[in-house]
């Protein structure tokens, strides 16, 4: 079942900022992880969670743009 939240432009826009700021922190924590030697299984885990984050944040960038274009 599909659900509609009525959001405001500005409080899109922050929520994309807020991605934007979460995306790097995963890579910064990413490189964290390589300089302590984490083994490579928990690298390969990690980055299919970033992998997962960064197709939702561009599913939910497309919508937005969709939506901008009918408007």
């Amino acid at each position: 079942m599909a659900t509609m939240v009525r959001l405001s432009r500005e409080q899109i826009d922050q929520m994309f900022v807020e991605m934007d700021e979460m995306e790097k922190n995963l890579k910064a924590i990413h490189a964290e992880l390589i300089e302590l030697g984490v083994p490579r299984e928990t690298l390969s885990r990690f980055a299919r969670m970033h992998d997962r984050y960064t197709a939702g944040v561009a599913f939910l960038m497309k919508q937005r743009d969709l939506g901008r274009a009918a408007d």
